[in-house]
């Protein structure tokens, strides 16, 4: 399998649990979210937080040059490469979304969902930035700040730590509306930069960054608790 050349050396940061519980109930078009990127057999691909594999494998049927399946889980990555199909070159990376271990401007499309709400935003979108290509495209989605998000915290399906968990994404977010940065939070011990992301910000970090926002969409995986989808170009 081949792999990008180069880059930093990755460490880790935690995901909690919880948030993989309560996103895996949620339903999402992994297929239209790639087909808008326009991948091509020329491209290579990078999969940044691929999790259980729900956009590796849509990326996979499109057969580009190279797939790169990155995740913070070395469990999820060799459970994802024992059933991915075997369409094109792949690699399989265990790495950190804010030390990403490859040399710049190496990647053509980039996907990375549910994963930088639980980061510094605009830190992430700045190392994503450098690792994409000129004329590079990347689709990105992150869970909104929206009035419903706070039924979540009520959820019987989740339980005492998952509230907190909820809770404090939910305090997170509205601490970045109003001030226009992010903290870490003093009340849960794993992804403490994690919130749900006002949208205003979510645009804001995106541009400083550097990119050109070609599509913004807001899904409803489920009532009241939206998705921002954003589709970018780097220029």
């Amino acid at each position: 399998m081949g792999r990008p050349p180069g880059g930093r050396q990755a460490r880790r940061v935690s995901l909690a649990q919880s948030a993989r519980q309560i996103f895996s109930r949620q339903t999402h078009d992994a297929g239209r979210a790639i087909d808008r990127l326009g991948i091509d057999p020329s491209h290579v691909v990078l999969d940044l937080g691929c999790g259980n594999g729900h956009h590796s494998r849509a990326i996979a049927w499109r057969k580009p040059a190279l797939a790169v399946d990155l995740d913070v889980s070395l469990e999820q990555l060799r459970g994802l490469a024992r059933q991915i199909s075997k369409n094109g070159s792949r690699s399989y990376v265990c790495g950190d979304a804010l030390a990403l271990p490859f040399r710049e401007e190496c990647f053509d499309r980039v996907v990375c969902s549910l994963v930088f709400y639980l980061l510094p935003l605009e830190r992430a979108l700045q190392e994503l930035y450098m690792l994409m290509k000129r004329e590079g495209r990347a689709y990105l989605r992150v869970p909104m700040l929206a009035t419903g998000r706070a039924r979540e915290i009520l959820s019987p399906r989740v339980g005492i730590r998952g509230r907190l968990y909820v809770a404090s994404h939910v305090f997170n977010g509205l601490l970045y509306s109003m001030a226009g940065r992010q903290i870490r939070s003093p009340f849960v011990r794993r992804d403490r930069w994690a919130c749900y992301v006002p949208r205003r910000r979510f645009v804001q970090a995106v541009r400083r960054a550097g990119f050109r926002i070609e599509t913004l969409e807001i899904d409803y995986p489920k009532p009241h608790t939206p998705s921002i989808e954003a589709w970018l170009v780097k220029d």
